[in-house]
């Protein structure tokens, strides 16, 4: 089982907080992943910033929506750790991966509120994960991309 990483980080224009709030909201995810993709969630789990969850176990089910509509997998989402207004660390698995680890942190430094995604996957297939790291690449660029322009004038 081969592993495919990569790490993306931003600056983005607001208070730690204010992102922490953003970036614990399913319906910003989904903001973040369009035009790409889209995730379903139950409206129980709509967001994780304000409330408890559990940890190490299945959060929910998604169905991954390529484009928003054609269902490409099945993403079984679990948090292993979530340190609040800081980080969160998931451990989730799909039908297309043995595993999809995605840790977002949020750091200030120098006056200057910074956002990390380290992705770590294994796809089930090796050979996807060549064909996919660019593609998830991509994605998490325009994921901060967008990020960064819902603060633009804060």
């Amino acid at each position: 089982m081969r592993d495919f990483t990569f790490t993306i980080q931003s600056e983005v224009n607001t208070t730690k907080e204010i992102l922490w709030q953003h970036i614990t909201q399913m319906k910003n995810v989904n903001d973040e992943l369009m035009p790409f993709a889209k995730m379903t969630y139950p409206a129980t789990t709509s967001e994780i910033a304000g409330r408890e969850v559990p940890l190490q176990q299945v959060l929910f089910k998604s169905v991954i929506l390529l484009f928003g509509f054609i269902p490409i997998d099945l993403h079984y989402l679990r948090l292993d750790k979530r340190e609040y207004g800081t980080a969160f660390y998931e451990n989730s698995y799909s039908f297309q991966h043995h595993y999809w680890k995605h840790t977002r942190t949020i750091i200030e430094r120098n006056g200057q509120v910074i956002v990390c995604d380290e992705l770590h996957f294994a796809p089930r297939i090796s050979f996807m994960g060549y064909l996919l790291l660019p593609v998830y690449k991509m994605i998490f660029n325009n994921r901060h991309k967008q990020l960064c322009k819902q603060f633009v004038n804060d």
